[in-house]
């Protein structure tokens, strides 16, 4: 990964960080139907985080993308 990449990625990091507590806010903002949509970001990121584990600890796929898509 390149200088370049980093900085890019860096920069898209914080523009989701920032779009996620904007969401955050104007879904408390709307009282106790904005509950739902918390608890439903809040599912979804954690399924989000399980996938990103579950790549890097396979080491299988890392096999595939090295030696057989070739």
């Amino acid at each position: 990964m390149d200088g370049f990449e980093k900085i890019g990625y860096t920069c898209l990091a914080l523009v989701a960080l920032c779009y996620l507590a904007a969401m955050f806010v104007g879904i408390l903002a709307v009282g106790p139907v904005g509950i739902v949509g918390l608890i439903a970001i809040v599912g979804i990121g954690a399924l989000f985080i399980k996938v990103i584990k579950e790549r890097l600890a396979n080491s299988e796929d890392d096999h595939y993308a090295d030696k057989v898509d070739q």
